[in-house]
């Protein structure tokens, strides 16, 4: 079976879906990953086939930003989504002629226009809780304090007619005209016809972390995460050997892709924090929230390093809870330590909190040294939360998700195979 997955987020949002590929291609299918083309390099690396979009979400993450205004930042994100996702839309159309089967994800797109244009199976396929719930409010909700069902499922329906009517539905309609389709009127309508479809969704977290709301019906699959190890032939640097086997674990302090207005200030924070939790540190300088400056010999700056190989060689990690990072953090049974810079971060980080496994000591725009270096210190030394970070690690370790998803996947296109 000839699979296409497309996705035009991040590296943390693409990483996942690259390692269900593997997985995919283990057992027997072919796989084209549809991404941004930065990625493809990378991509290859596993062997897997990549098909790239001309949509850079750096550069969103960067207006966002470097504008102080939020509504001018949005503004501008708005404009490079309008132009880039026409753009993505018409790379994938082109990997979609080639294919089976299509697995669209949170930032995929076309799957229903293949389905209704060419017959091929479809499933959704996402990192964060996408189906309206009253078990707890929507993800993208910054304020997690929760006042019942009734509002938590509240959340969940304003908020996604609010992005559909701003950022999801347009661009959808714009591309449904270019391939003779009707428009959808609503969200609603759309998630309907995909029901018509028998289309399943598979989420890729730990039901040990989040488990499936009792609302959901049959067809919404919480697997478990979908971890990728590290490229083939990968090793460490060896300065980077060096700096870890002298001396005690270091904690991890890295943003991923998120960008900030002042890397340079943001590092002086990380760097004083550590100065006065008086622990070793590896900062990973990522897409901007981290740069790297003068610092002691107890602080290593690193760009690129697999999560899964650093991780479980750290005392606590400190990020921005990313589902990808929080998600590796959790599986190396080290404490987290989250400041979120927006979007579903937040929601990471108060489960994180709730588990009882990491901190929340402020989101990145509140954070102060002595706010990090405090919970540095609690996670360092805090025998009880150590113990129940590294006993979540184990529980992750033994669930098998991509085997759980190849299955669903091989299930659903059997079922939907021409007779």
């Amino acid at each position: 079976m000839k699979i296409l997955i497309s996705t035009l987020g991040s590296r943390g949002d693409t990483q996942p879906y690259l390692a269900l590929a593997v997985g995919l291609q283990e057992a027997g299918h072919r796989v084209t990953l549809v991404a941004p083309r930065s990625f493809i390099d990378w991509i290859e690396s596993y062997g897997v086939a990549a098909h790239p979009v001309r949509f850079d979400p750096q550069a969103v993450m960067e207006s966002l930003s470097k504008s102080g205004n939020r509504l001018k930042a949005m503004s501008a994100m708005r404009e490079l989504m309008n132009t880039g996702v026409l753009e993505a839309q018409e790379d994938c159309w082109q990997a979609a002629q080639d294919a089976d089967f299509m697995l669209q994800t949170g930032t995929g797109m076309n799957a229903l226009e293949a389905a209704a244009t060419r017959g091929i199976p479809v499933a959704f396929s996402y990192l964060v809780p996408m189906q309206a719930t009253r078990a707890f409010p929507m993800f993208m909700l910054p304020f997690r304090s929760s006042l019942g069902g009734g509002y938590n499922y509240l959340t969940h329906t304003l908020i996604q007619r609010l992005l559909w009517d701003s950022m999801g539905g347009p661009p959808v309609n714009r591309w449904r005209d270019r391939v003779g389709l009707p428009r959808w009127r609503s969200e609603a309508e759309m998630r309907g016809y995909a029901r018509s479809l028998g289309a399943p969704s598979l989420y890729g977290f730990s039901p040990s972390v989040l488990p499936k709301p009792a609302d959901w019906d049959e067809g919404h699959h919480v697997t478990g995460y979908w971890f990728l190890d590290s490229p083939p032939g990968w090793q460490p640097p060896l300065d980077l050997l060096r700096f870890l086997e002298n001396g005690p674990p270091p904690v991890y302090i890295g943003f991923g892709s998120m960008s900030h207005q002042n890397p340079e200030s943001q590092t002086r924070l990380a760097l004083r924090a550590l100065e006065l939790s008086g622990q070793r540190g590896v900062l990973l300088t990522g897409w901007g929230g981290i740069t790297r400056l003068d610092a002691p010999p107890n602080v290593f700056f690193v760009d690129n390093v697999p999560h899964a190989w650093l991780f479980p060689r750290m005392a606590a990690v400190v990020h921005h809870g990313g589902a990808g990072t929080t998600a590796a953090g959790l599986r190396a049974g080290a404490p987290s330590i989250i400041t979120p810079f927006g979007g579903d971060q937040s929601a990471w980080a108060d489960l994180v909190v709730k588990l009882g496994v990491g901190l929340q000591p402020a989101t990145a725009q509140r954070l102060a040294a002595e706010k990090l270096a405090k919970a540095i210190d609690i996670a360092v030394n805090d025998s009880a939360l150590r113990a129940r970070a590294a006993a979540l690690g184990e529980t992750i370790r033994a669930e098998n998700g991509i085997a759980r998803a190849v299955a669903l996947i091989e299930s659903h296109a059997a079922r939907h195979a021409p007779n």
